[in-house]
């Protein structure tokens, strides 16, 4: 299985990252290199700023259609802050609860 790295601050030009519809974008990419048979690197370099809403829509929504295995076993993160990981944990506990 060949791996694709997304480098969220590239796909969105900047260093922030707060609004839902830059986590939808991310999300598609993700999707997309999954039914593609691919694992996904999903790299937070140099970003500042992780909102909820991003994570949410980018990562958590993931939980409808995969189980936490396949997503474990599929996607790696890179370079996320400490305040981003705790964000993410938050997210990715709550997705797990809802789907």
């Amino acid at each position: 299985m060949k791996n694709t790295t997304l480098h969220v601050e590239s796909i969105l030009g900047g260093v922030n990252a707060v609004e839902t519809e830059h986590g939808q974008q991310i999300y598609d990419l993700i999707l997309k290199a999954f039914f593609q048979s691919k694992k996904v690197i999903l790299s937070f370099d140099n970003m500042e700023i992780l909102s909820d809403e991003f994570l949410e829509s980018a990562v958590g929504q993931l939980y409808k259609n995969f189980s936490h295995e396949e997503i474990k076993n599929n996607m790696s993160i890179e370079n996320i802050s400490f305040s981003g990981k705790i964000a993410l944990k938050r997210i990715v506990d709550k997705a797990k609860d809802i789907y």
